[in-house]
C-alpha cells in the first residue's frame, strides 16, 4: 500500500510496525529484567512491580497517537486503518493510567490485569479486520497479530486468577512474539519483496511465524530456568 501524505505518516510503512514492536517488546524485556530482581506475581499484586513501566505505558503509546493521526489527502482506507493504530494506542496508554491509579490506592490491584487484557483484546478485534480486503498474506499477517493480541490478553487474566501459577512467563512469552511479530510482519509486508497476492508465500509467512513461537519458547524457557537457578542459589547463601 502507498503512502498518500508527507510527514510522519506511519499507518502503511516498515516504521509503522517498528514502532509497536518495540514498545511490546520493551515491556517484556523489562518484565524479563525484574525477575531477576524481585520474586513476581503473588495474590494480590499488581501486574507491573514498579512505576517505571506504567509510566512508559502512558507515554511511549501517546507518541505512536501523535504519529498516527491521520492527515490531510489520505485514501479513506488509509484514513480507517490510521485511526485503528490511534485506537490501539489510546487504549494502551489507558492501561498505563489505570496501573498509576491502582499505585495510589485508587483502583484494585486485579484492575491492573484487567486493563492490560482489555487493551490487547481491543487490538486484536481491530487488527482482524485491519487489512480490509488487501492481498493474502497481509489478511495472514494481521490475522496472525490478532490471535497473539488475545492470547496475551487470555494469559494475564488467568494469571489474575491464578497468580502463583508462573503463568507470568506465559505473559513475557506471548508479549515477545507479539512484539517481534509485529517486525518480521513489517518486514514481509512492505521490505521482503514478496508478492503478497501469492499463496505460496502465505504458506512461508505462516513457517515463519511457527519459527518465531518456537524461537520465543526456547528463550522464554532459558530466562526462567536461569532466574530459578538464581533463586535457588540466593536461599542456599541466605540458609548457609
Amino acid at each position: 500500500m502507498e503512502m498518500h501524505a508527507a510527514g510522519m505518516e506511519l499507518s502503511s510503512t516498515f516504521e509503522g510496525h517498528v514502532l509497536p514492536g518495540s514498545m511490546f517488546l520493551l515491556w517484556a524485556f523489562i518484565w524479563m529484567a525484574e525477575v531477576f530482581l524481585r520474586r513476581p506475581g503473588g495474590p494480590g499484586r499488581t501486574l507491573e512491580s514498579g512505576i517505571f513501566v506504567p509510566l512508559v505505558k502512558v507515554v511511549i503509546p501517546l507518541v505512536g497517537v501523535w504519529v498516527e493521526i491521520p492527515g490531510q489527502g489520505w485514501y479513506p482506507a488509509d484514513v480507517m486503518m490510521s485511526w485503528q493504530h490511534v485506537t490501539m494506542y489510546s487504549v494502551f496508554s489507558l492501561s498505563g493510567v489505570v496501573d498509576l491509579l491502582a499505585r495510589r490506592g485508587l483502583l484494585s490491584n486485579g484492575s491492573t490485569h484487567v486493563a492490560f487484557a482489555a487493551a490487547h483484546a481491543n487490538a486484536g478485534f481491530l487488527f482482524m479486520g485491519h487489512s480490509g480486503h488487501g492481498p493474502i498474506v497481509e489478511g495472514l499477517v494481521h490475522l496472525l497479530l490478532a490471535m497473539v493480541f488475545f492470547s496475551v490478553a487470555g494469559f494475564a487474566l488467568a494469571e489474575l486468577a491464578r497468580p502463583a501459577a508462573g503463568l507470568h512467563w506465559m505473559r513475557m512469552g506471548a508479549q515477545l512474539v507479539l512484539g517481534s511479530w509485529f517486525i518480521v510482519g513489517g518486514w514481509i509486508l512492505y521490505r521482503s519483496g514478496w508478492d503478497l497476492a501469492a499463496p505460496f508465500n502465505e504458506g512461508w509467512s505462516s513457517m515463519a511465524f511457527s519459527w518465531l513461537v518456537v524461537a520465543v519458547s526456547v528463550l522464554t524457557v532459558a530466562v526462567r530456568i536461569l532466574a530459578g537457578t538464581r533463586t535457588a542459589r540466593a536461599a542456599e547463601k541466605a540458609v548457609g
